[in-house]
């Protein structure tokens, strides 16, 4: 608990929260969290096994063996075939003994006791369950291996076989949804008394000194938008806790923008960035369109910082935490399966409503403001519930609980170790795509291994009857050497059609999705292109590297006349 002091505090790993939380005199913090700015003095209530961090390993041990262990399809049907087999063989030898005894069969090289004993070796030999073992384990292996090749790597064989049944797939957001890190979504200009250019710059060099993560986004917006890593110079620079920053930033000569439009040459410039409240204190007041315009961005999970230049409002940088270009598809492609998707994270219900809109899951499958211990009470809700698979994708330490419940936990393979431990199945290429590849290889496995016992048992009800000597009538039999040839031809056959799985493509449906947005990529680079050529030549230069094709390319896609570029 906050005794003292006044700060922002980083609480992603435990709340998926991507913005930092104002913390006061009285806050409660948490162990492992991040203070982001100025200085706390906290008392420690909580130590040892009752920490934050060791209540969640105790939730992900207990959720990982409550688990049901899943009863392999190979060994239901062995439970059933070996001692039918038996049976058969018991039978042979019985019936053939019998048959013997009475005078009914006659066989010139052997005797009735040894014909019996021999079919019944027979049956026992041919219908010995090889293929009935391999038929499992053999379509695994080769699954895995290819899903590995897919940038999927699955964790033995419970998940694989059991990937194909979600009907319930719950994403976080922090991270799995969204990339993780706040970023300037738009700078709107308030006035014109300073060029967009000029107060990116600006306001990037100020916030150059701070190490708060909103301030760590404007600069990095900055460094893009000017190409250069080196900005202007702080002086004078002081941080308020919970309201922004004031500074004078001078040095700015030497940045220009690609269409040749210099910073305006000057001394130095005061600037102040922060809230509404900071503005007060400097009075500087917005005007009423400028307040509703902020107040629509805020209800849209943006954070709005307000730039004041020279004692004059100037912009308004909009910062969020975006979401993955292939969230909102991947999305489209799991419900066009007839998979309900959920959003579940720690954040507030407003953000988290607007990136589940953004990323097209339904308002009513949002559950906002969850802590770990409660993700994995809804996660055994969504269970109880559905009484379905539900899978559980996520990336940090406050979702391993979840994903260690949740019938098949997926991890993205850039979060945490303790989820990646946790989880069932890892996605290395951090796309959100890979969760219905997953379900889909786990599909096409399954459909193998069914096809593999399919096999074994057809060529059992054909092998038998033949080894028990039924065409002995017609003078054909199987001796105990031929039922083991047979018997071995049969396995290989199981062991090549599960190396059939190596075949495996990506589903159509993913791969139509991935091509549209990569042609939309292609578009936008051409676009682009083209509008740096026509550029180049006003300028009278016919060739440009490729470091400054880059450059253009971020500017553009920071002005309002390309926004949706």
């Amino acid at each position: 608990k906050v005794i003292y002091g006044k700060s922002s505090v980083n609480e992603a790993m435990l709340t998926g929260e991507s913005m930092p939380v104002k913390k006061e005199k009285g806050s409660t913090v948490m162990g492992g969290t991040i203070n982001a700015q100025g200085m706390l003095l906290v008392e420690a209530t909580h130590i040892g096994a009752d920490a934050s961090l060791a209540q969640i390993v105790k939730l992900v041990e207990e959720a990982q063996t409550s688990k049901a262990p899943i009863q392999q399809l190979a060994d239901k049907i062995s439970g059933y075939f070996v001692p039918v087999v038996v049976f058969l063989s018991l039978l042979t030898f019985v019936t053939w003994e019998l048959l013997g005894v009475f005078g009914v069969t006659q066989d010139e090289k052997y005797t009735h006791e040894e014909f019996a004993l021999l079919t019944a070796i027979s049956v026992l030999v041919i219908a010995c369950p090889c293929s009935l073992g391999l038929a499992t384990p053999t379509a695994v292996m080769v699954g895995t291996g290819v899903g590995a090749q897919q940038g999927i790597l699955i964790k033995g064989g419970d998940p694989l076989e059991t990937a194909h049944k979600i009907s319930v797939c719950v994403f976080d957001k922090t991270g799995t949804v969204t990339l993780g890190k706040p970023v300037v979504n738009k700078v709107i200009q308030i006035s014109e008394s300073v060029s967009r250019f000029t107060a990116i710059a600006i306001a990037g060099t100020a916030e150059s000194a701070s190490e708060h993560p909103l301030g760590k986004a404007v600069t990095n917006h900055a460094q893009q938008i000017t190409g250069s890593e080196q900005l202007g110079t702080v002086s004078n620079f002081l941080s308020i806790s919970g309201q922004g920053i004031k500074c004078t930033v001078s040095n700015m000569e030497h940045l220009h923008d690609i269409q040749g439009t210099g910073i305006v040459i000057k001394q130095e410039y005061y600037v102040v960035i922060g809230n509404r409240l900071l503005m007060d204190n400097e009075g500087l007041r917005l005007d009423v369109p400028t307040e509703n315009l902020m107040q629509e961005y805020e209800r849209t999970g943006h954070t709005v910082v307000i730039l004041a230049i020279d004692g004059e409002i100037i912009s308004l940088l909009t910062i969020r935490d975006p979401i993955k270009k292939d969230a909102a598809s991947a999305v489209d492609l799991l419900r066009s399966w007839g998979i309900k998707v959920y959003l579940l994270t720690g954040d507030n219900t407003r953000t988290a409503t607007a990136i589940a809109t953004e990323a097209n899951i339904p308002s009513n499958m949002v559950y906002a403001g969850v802590l770990p211990k409660q993700k994995v009470s809804k996660i055994k809700a969504l269970q109880d519930h559905h009484k379905s698979v539900v899978a559980m994708v996520g990336d940090g330490v406050n979702d391993s609980p979840a994903l260690a419940q949740a019938d098949v936990g997926i991890a993205i393979g850039t979060g945490t170790d303790v989820a990646i431990e946790a989880a069932d199945i890892v996605l290395i290429k951090d796309s959100l795509f890979d969760v219905a590849v997953a379900i889909d290889l786990s599909k096409v496995t399954v459909r193998r291994i069914r096809l593999n016992f399919v096999w074994a048992l057809l060529y059992n009800l054909l092998g038998i009857p033949i080894a028990a000597g039924v065409l002995k009538p017609w003078g054909f039999t199987f001796k105990p050497y031929i039922a083991a040839a047979a018997m071995m031809v049969s396995s290989l056959c199981v062991v090549c059609s599960s190396l059939l799985l190596k075949l495996y493509k990506r589903p159509a449906d993913v791969v139509r999705v991935e091509d549209i947005l990569k042609s939309k990529l292609k578009q936008l680079q051409r676009t682009a292109e083209n509008s740096l050529t026509r550029i180049r030549r006003k300028k009278n230069q016919t060739s440009y590297d490729d470091a400054e094709g880059r450059v253009y390319i971020l500017q553009s896609m920071s002005s309002d006349t390309e926004e949706n570029v």
